[in-house]
């Protein structure tokens, strides 16, 4: 066998898992973790149970491999654009932005992010090193605003919770009640989420920020200005 075929066996090997992986986020999402069984993925996955079992050890293990593989695709996503060394609201706002789109993109993945919060093994997901690394970057820009005074005396992770989190919160609202939010609303929403976690010493001053939001040039929106 020749290095192409173990090219191509690569590749195959790849998409079937690849398969398991995309039947499994649909299914977490449509049914929870109750209706997430190895005959049911397998099933939609279009694969035999016994493929199944050569790259998961059982649900469990299924179920923490999934969540890494969603993390590890949705992080270039939610980093795109960002200069993360850079602390200010415009790489906020862009942050902000790029974890509204990834949610309006993939519905899925917000019903999938419930399932992993509220699982028994939500805590052990969250504090799995490959995805701590991961996060790193983003830990250390609200570490660097913290030092710096720009942001209040709080844990990185509150300062995230009063932040970002809400990015979710807000896209399950719009989900579930069925309202849009016009540009300006958006760019409120933003504002307000950068506000939560200012310390009162900045100023919160104005000033015209001219660039797209969903393709939409907003000449008209605001951003504090430091």
């Amino acid at each position: 066998m020749n290095e192409r075929s173990f090219s191509r066996c690569d590749n195959r090997v790849m998409n079937k898992k690849e398969r398991i992986f995309n039947a499994a986020h649909e299914i977490l999402g449509e049914q929870g973790f109750h209706g997430l069984s190895i005959a049911v993925v397998a099933k939609k996955a279009k694969v035999a149970a016994g493929t199944f079992y050569r790259y998961f050890s059982d649900k469990d293990d299924l179920i923490r491999q999934l969540y890494q593989h969603s993390i590890l695709q949705c992080h270039p996503l939610v980093m795109e654009g960002v200069q993360i060394d850079e602390v200010s609201f415009q790489q906020f706002r862009r942050l902000w932005l790029n974890i509204h789109a990834f949610f309006a993109d993939d519905p899925n993945a917000l019903k999938c992010k419930l399932q992993y919060e509220c699982s028994p093994l939500g805590a052990e997901l969250e504090k799995d090193p490959v995805i701590m690394a991961t996060w790193a970057p983003l830990d250390r820009f609200f570490e660097q605003g913290r030092e710096q005074g720009l942001f209040i005396d709080l844990p990185v992770r509150a300062l995230q919770v009063l932040s970002l989190d809400c990015v979710g919160t807000l896209a399950l609202q719009r989900q579930v009640h069925h309202f849009e939010l016009t540009q300006e609303q958006l760019e409120a929403a933003i504002r307000a989420s950068w506000n939560a976690i200012l310390t009162p010493n900045f100023s919160t001053s104005m000033e015209p920020v001219h660039e797209k939001v969903d393709g939409h040039h907003v000449a008209d929106s605001a951003r504090p200005v430091w």
